[in-house]
């Protein structure tokens, strides 16, 4: 993970700024096995109502008292004094092999269930063939590469956009204003291409990068049930059912999707949930053949 930066001082009696706290609830749940947290931290940029009871808190407490051995922690963290320098040193040394991208590489929950499909189908009055075949298509039926990272395609015509195009130039590999098949690599060899984004710009890299099984754009994080980009992409590092439930609720946000699967409409589906280019790789009718598939299954 990149050195943790802060503007001001996060925890009991902090100024507590958001984006402090979010980067010291990340920080903390990169450590969380150094610190022994039972769970990740939600990074959500809140103490809550009463800081010295929130989570985040605690698990500041915590690393203060086995990493630093203070008997009295005083539950804070203030800009580039002993606490902040400990977090930072131990960052620095961590061997984790996705901290730079992700608080801590958590074991995901790989696979679904028939049972999964059946709730998603009634949530969506749709056929479960239906949805199978948009995994099928999406991601050949796999939310995860074998590695344990979820599957994504970073799209550099995004990452341009949503940096004003002013990478262009310098980063050719990962911002280009118009579309560009031969710049993807694949299976996980999109990662090293999503790192470099992130180094420049993480918000706007993230956003730019399709996640999980249904592969849906970070961009798309509140169509998908999520208030910021960061909760969208922790939720698809932990499970295929959170890809699911995600697919849910980005399909009921869009009549024309959700009308077009209830009715089997691949080509409208396709352009909608594809784009305009959808012919040139011939999303239709693979989702055809695919749906044609697990209807006789």
């Amino acid at each position: 993970m990149k050195q943790l930066a802060l503007s001001a001082s996060v925890g009991d009696g902090g100024v507590n700024k958001q984006e402090d706290i979010r980067a010291i609830q990340q920080a903390l749940n990169c450590l969380k096995n150094h610190i022994g947290l039972s769970e990740l931290l939600s990074v959500d940029g809140s103490l809550g109502q009463v800081p010295s009871n929130s989570n985040t808190v605690k698990a500041i407490c915590s690393f203060q008292r086995k990493i630093m051995g203070f008997s009295r922690p005083d539950g804070r963290v203030d800009c580039w004094e002993s606490t902040h320098k400990a977090i930072n040193e131990l960052l620095q040394g961590s061997d984790n092999k996705a901290e730079w991208f992700f608080p801590s590489k958590v074991e995901p929950q790989v696979g679904l269930a028939e049972s999964d499909y059946q709730h998603a189908a009634e949530l969506l009055s749709c056929d479960i063939a239906a949805i199978k075949a948009v995994s099928d298509v999406e991601s050949a039926g796999k939310g995860f590469l074998p590695e344990g990272l979820p599957c994504i395609l970073f799209e550099a015509h995004q990452f341009s956009k949503f940096t004003d195009h002013q990478y262009d130039s310098s980063q050719p590999a990962i911002s280009s204003r118009k579309w560009n098949r031969s710049l993807y690599k694949g299976g996980e060899a999109e990662y090293p291409r999503l790192k470099q984004a992130i180094q420049l710009d993480r918000t706007a890299a993230l956003k730019s990068a399709s996640w999980g099984r249904y592969q849906i754009m970070g961009f798309n994080h509140k169509s998908a049930g999520y208030l910021d980009v960061e909760s969208y992409v922790q939720a698809m590092f932990e499970s295929e059912r959170n890809h699911l439930i995600a697919f849910v609720y980005f399909i009921k946000s869009d009549r024309h999707l959700l009308s077009a699967i209830q009715n089997h409409q691949w080509e409208a589906f396709a352009r909608h949930y594809n784009g305009p280019s959808y012919q040139t790789n011939h999303y239709d009718e693979k989702l055809r053949q695919a749906y044609e598939k697990h209807s006789i299954a």
